[in-house]
């Protein structure tokens, strides 16, 4: 009986083991920072109005394995006397275009009337984030805060349309989570348009910009050849006739890999 006993015990704990090799543990996800420190500022309209001076600006991601579960981007030291009349928006390796902010903030109104800028704040466009930046404006100046892509319809001079010198063709999606599911590698550009041509106010700029991926890696894989021989060896144990031919064959399967 207690030699039935512990054979069963036996049985139980190579089949345990058996489906564990088959359902690895799953890694927790890693969190990826990337920057791009080149300044960005209107190069048209005697630095007023018009595409970035680079457009793109792009960070290049490689030798990341996994998936992109999370995607964040901050605009750093961004700065603008008129942020109403900033579009910016980011595609990934996928060729999903996001518009992060377009006429947000309120629009700067001379002679006389109210002034909403932005002075050297870093801005971070998360989705997780409690609220959106302001459409009528002012958006508070808190240096360091976290918005929802903030996307609000222009005025009939001002479609939303990145298009000029490159860049995505509208319409453009809403929400971070449209770049996540796929590889991190690749390019990641960021594009910053002023659309506004009048020569009332200082175009948007910044300091550059950091990329922040969550990816989760690969499950690890255990090798088919050396799981479940143990198990299998014990399972066919059973078959044997006699009580000895059992004792030896249970002793040889305990010798066999796991």
């Amino acid at each position: 009986m207690r030699e039935k006993r512990g054979t069963r015990r036996l049985c139980v704990l190579a089949a345990a083991l058996f489906v564990a090799a088959l359902f690895p543990t799953v890694a927790q996800a890693e969190t990826h920072t990337f920057l791009n420190l080149t300044h960005l500022a209107p190069s048209g309209g005697a630095g007023t109005s018009g595409p970035a001076n680079v457009y793109p600006s792009s960070i290049s991601v490689s030798g990341v394995s996994g998936t992109v579960t999370n995607a964040k981007v901050t605009l750093i030291d961004y700065h603008s006397s008129s942020p109403d009349d900033a579009d910016v928006a980011i595609t990934g390796p996928n060729g999903q275009a996001v518009m992060l902010m377009s006429d947000a903030c309120g629009e700067t109104i001379l002679p006389g009337g109210p002034t909403f800028s932005a002075d050297d704040e870093n801005w971070t466009f998360d989705d997780a984030a409690p609220t959106f930046l302001s459409n009528g404006g002012p958006c508070a100046p808190s240096q360091t805060a976290s918005f929802r892509p903030s996307n609000y319809l222009g005025n009939t001079g001002e479609p939303d349309d990145m298009s000029v010198s490159g860049g995505p063709p509208p319409p453009y999606l809403n929400a971070l989570s449209f770049l996540t599911g796929g590889s991190p590698n690749g390019a990641w550009r960021l594009f910053v348009l002023d659309d506004d041509g009048s020569a009332c106010c200082f175009g948007a700029g910044m300091s550059g910009w950091a990329l922040t991926l969550e990816v989760q890696p690969p499950a690890a894989t255990s090798t088919p050849a050396t799981t479940g021989q143990q198990a299998a060896a014990l399972a066919k144990c059973k078959t044997k006739k006699s009580k000895k031919a059992r004792r030896k064959c249970r002793q040889k399967a305990q010798s066999l890999p796991l």
